[in-house]
């Protein structure tokens, strides 16, 4: 009989080595185009340089005592956060109403499934420049149709008033269909025996929803929420396109007025306290939500 011939494990040493080597590529690339980046803004941001950066010195938080100190920093800050929580209802909503018409398949579910989808594909200047025509105070279709029903054309982008709102029914119609791809996908992992079940205890749909729905969609509901409302704090392409943070400054929210001040008003050392300030509003907040929210969700 021939005696078997086994492999001898490798060093772990050599495991360890290899591993090592298999990351190395995505650590270096992630250091420098992250990390890097991020700790030279935290150093400009104690700062001051002269405009073609000669003359640096260290001011200590001189810039974050401006920062907090100036009134146009607080309208920013509260236009962002009015324009988050205009965004994240309205986007989640109809992203879930989507998911569920979409979950399941009947006839004709591939149309609705790309029509809803095709808010993703569509680039940002593309859907800006579109809904910039759309909405013109003279001849846009949304004012002729108001016009049609007897009703008085509306300066969508060019009234203080209503400009935020505009742009941020403009953002959630834009991020639609990636919040619909997600609710689509934890939707599709519910049971199917779970309904039956309900509807042979006669459950109503309202009831399903509640009961069944709601409690195993919540981690993908809470992934969903984290990521609506952080992104729509660093929306910036729709603005820039359709009002450069007007009229009268009621758009130009944080992340505006971080571009504004660094690429316009050449305060470098400013805006990366501005943006330094930004990301860690942007981390409390994560860690809010996940403080309130996150015992809500059922993993299981």
């Amino acid at each position: 009989m021939q005696a078997q011939r086994f492999r001898q494990p490798r060093p772990r040493n050599l495991e360890w080595l290899e591993g090592l080597l298999l990351i190395a590529p995505g650590v270096l690339l992630l250091g420098a185009f992250l990390l890097l980046p991020a700790l030279e803004a935290v150093t400009l941001s104690f700062q001051q340089q002269g405009l073609i950066g000669r003359d640096t010195r260290w001011v200590g938080l001189v810039n974050y005592i401006e920062l907090f100190s100036s009134s146009s920093s607080l309208q920013s800050a509260w236009a962002s956060l009015r324009f988050a929580l205009i965004v994240a209802p309205l986007e989640l909503v109809l992203a879930l109403g989507a998911a569920l018409l979409i979950a399941r398949p009947f006839p004709g579910v591939a149309v609705y499934r790309t029509l809803f989808f095709l808010t993703t594909a569509v680039p940002t200047s593309v859907a800006a420049v579109s809904w910039g025509w759309f909405l013109h105070p003279q001849g846009g279709w949304v004012n002729q149709f108001l016009e049609f029903v007897g009703l008085r054309a509306q300066p969508w982008l060019t009234d203080s008033n209503l400009a935020l709102p505009t742009l941020a029914v403009i953002t959630a119609w834009a991020g639609v269909g990636f919040a619909a791809i997600l609710l689509t996908a934890g939707l599709q992992q519910i049971p199917e025996d779970l309904y039956e079940a309900a509807k042979i205890d006669g459950a109503s749909a309202p009831e399903q929803f509640r009961f069944i729905t709601l409690p195993l969609l919540s981690p993908t509901l809470f992934l969903v929420t984290l990521l609506v409302f952080l992104r729509s704090l660093t929306a910036f392409g729709q603005i820039h396109l359709l009002t450069r943070g007007g009229p009268e400054e009621s758009t130009t929210v944080w992340i505006y007025r971080v571009y504004q001040d660094a690429f316009f008003n050449f305060r470098t050392n400013y805006a990366a306290a501005e943006a330094v300030v930004l990301f860690i509003a942007l981390l409390l907040l994560a860690a809010l939500q996940f403080r309130f929210f996150g015992k809500k969700v059922h993993y299981s």
